[in-house]
């Protein structure tokens, strides 16, 4: 035989569920107001973040891509993994041509600290590639190479301006037809354009 079990069928009341919500509420805006805003957003509207030491927990490591020095970006390892992008963000999409046995240039225009992320491919044949930069008023031969690649048909990567000027690749076309290059690059610098 089955042995039935005894439940309680007690159920609380419209007014205890009503005080037990009300409690619970007044529970959570009393942590809202002395962990949650100090810890995760700096800010303390009645002092108990400080005095509990959790506005450190918000002490964000960041630093503003104007600050950044050429001497810096060196010991990249030791920067913090945050930069305020100092300008708009902007996202764009080039296609150029290349034409036979010549070459073309797109650059960015940036300053020191900005950076963009980019991708570009060519429609099946290779070019020979300088990604390279020159500072403003920069002489004949003056500029600085990134990354030189004799045969590429594409390349990614991410690149952080090292000083003030224009950034970008040089793509020079070895082959009896045009080649075309699609460009995509999203990031913080000032303009881009084929010179």
């Amino acid at each position: 035989m089955n042995n039935p079990v005894e439940v309680d069928e007690t159920l609380p009341s419209t007014t205890e569920l009503i005080g037990a919500t009300l409690a619970a509420f007044a529970i959570a805006v009393a942590l809202l107001m002395t962990v949650i805003l100090p810890a995760e957003y700096g800010l303390d509207p009645i002092g108990t973040g400080t005095f509990l030491g959790l506005d450190k927990l918000n002490a964000a490591t960041y630093v503003d891509a104007a600050e950044i020095v050429p001497a810096k970006i060196e010991s990249s390892l030791a920067q913090p993994a945050l930069i305020r992008g100092p300008s708009v963000l902007k996202s764009e999409t080039l296609t150029v041509t290349v034409p036979a046995y010549e070459g073309i240039e797109v650059k960015a225009d940036m300053q020191a600290g900005q950076s963009f992320v980019f991708k570009w491919e060519t429609d099946g044949l290779p070019l020979y590639t300088d990604m390279h930069g020159e500072p403003p008023n920069a002489a004949q031969n003056e500029f600085t190479s990134y990354w030189k690649e004799n045969e590429q048909l594409s390349a990614q990567g991410t690149f952080l301006a090292r000083f003030d000027g224009t950034h970008g690749w040089y793509w020079q076309n070895m082959t009896e037809e045009q080649v075309t290059v699609t460009l995509v690059v999203s990031g913080f610098y000032q303009g881009i354009h084929e010179k």
